[in-house]
């Protein structure tokens, strides 16, 4: 799984299986950063919680996606009420 930010700003976010509460990995992206995740795991579903990492309190909302394969790409973008996650 590769996640870039292409926000103007930091995200923090996590990735846990789905259904239960394992948490599988964590991650902290300055702004046009990206990283590869989950290299080996088989295809679980996962979900993705991320958070601006600002000060600004109108912006921070915690977002939440469903991600079915990890061998996707993902976009982190910036919108008017947080984060857009765009998946390929």
């Amino acid at each position: 799984m590769t996640i870039n930010n292409k926000c103007g700003f930091p995200v923090a976010g996590s990735l846990k299986v789905a259904g239960s509460n394992v948490n599988v990995a964590q991650f902290r992206l300055a702004p046009g950063e990206k990283i590869r995740l989950l290299k080996g795991f088989g295809k679980i579903k996962t979900v993705m919680h991320m958070t601006p990492d600002v000060r600004d309190m109108d912006k921070l909302e915690i977002s939440k996606t469903e991600i079915d394969n990890p061998d996707s790409y993902i976009e982190l973008k910036q919108g008017k009420k947080g984060i857009r996650v765009k998946i390929y």
